[in-house]
Formats: C-alpha cells, structure tokens, sequence
C-alpha cells in the first residue's frame, strides 16, 4: 500500500473512531477492500474488516450486500466481511437470502463465516422462506461432513425463525 493509500485509510478509521462515518465512508472503504489481492494484503484487510465490523448504523446494509453479492471477490474477502456482517449487530434477517450463497458455494472458511451469521439471526423475513427453499434442493453429496453440519444447522434455525414468525 502506497503512502497516499495509507493516509486516506487512516483518515477513514478516524471518522471510524468518531462514530461520524457516513454511508460514503462505508463504500470508500468498501471499495478499496474490494479492489485489493487477498494473498497479498492479509492485514489489510482484517483490519479493514475489523473496522467495519463496528459500523452499526442501519445505511450500512446496502453497501455491505452489495459487496457480498460481488461474485469476484476472493474466499478470505467474502469471509471478512461476513464477520464483519455478524460483529457489526446489524439485523441482516431482511437479506438472508444473500447469505445462502456463501453457504452454499463458499469453502469451509466462508460457510462458517455465513453459518454464523445466519444463525445469529433473531427476526423472521419472508427471504427466509426463499433461503429454506435453496438450502432444500441442495444435494450435499458434494460437500464434506463438517460442512454439510453447517448448511443442515443452519437451516434447522431458519425452519425455527419460520415456524415462530409473528
């Protein structure tokens, strides 16, 4: 990372650090993660991702699934900001859909990640329903025990969610 990178990023945890980031800081940063080469920059990005895992102002929604919904981004990436999903408290329930996806196709690393946060999930959405029906039609052959743990848990607790809806 060059000079000019580093002082912008630090500019950007500061507002971080303030609580006074706006959903433009979110995509800035989200941006640069996106654009970075996971074999290269490990601590960038956990760091990066450690700082949005504090962001908890509902607006970060948005940019956060729109990363996630990118289908270049790299395992340990998607797996970052999944944690960063979960860390930051933020109700994802309405996008659990997005989450399947991760869970399904991810590697281990990133089921887990996904696995986490949808059992983390407390507030039942239509989505789900949609996701129930996805993680169901999935032949699991394919998949290891330990995986096939995680996708079987998780939609043991989205069945639950489902079946207590209010």
């Amino acid at each position: 990372m060059n000079e000019a990178s580093i002082k912008a990023v630090d500019s950007l945890i500061a507002t971080f650090e303030k609580d006074t980031y706006t959903i433009k800081h979110v995509e800035s940063l989200l941006n640069y993660l996106l654009d970075l080469n996971s074999a290269d920059v490990y601590q960038t990005i956990a760091a990066i991702t450690k700082v949005l895992g504090f962001c908890t102002k509902d607006f970060v929604k948005v940019p956060m699934i729109d990363a996630l919904s990118n289908k270049s981004i790299s395992h340990e990436i998607k797996a970052a900001l999944l944690t960063a999903c979960w860390e930051s408290g933020i109700d994802y329930s309405t996008h659990t859909s997005i989450f399947v996806d991760p869970l399904l196709n991810g590697n281990e690393l990133v089921a887990i990640e996904a696995y986490t946060l949808i059992t983390e999930l407390t507030n039942y959405h239509e989505s789900m329903k949609e996701a129930i029906e996805t993680i169901t039609k999935t032949n699991q052959e394919n998949y290891s025990p330990a995986h096939r743990v995680l996708i079987n848990d998780s939609l043991h607790h989205l069945i639950s969610l489902y079946q207590h809806k209010s």
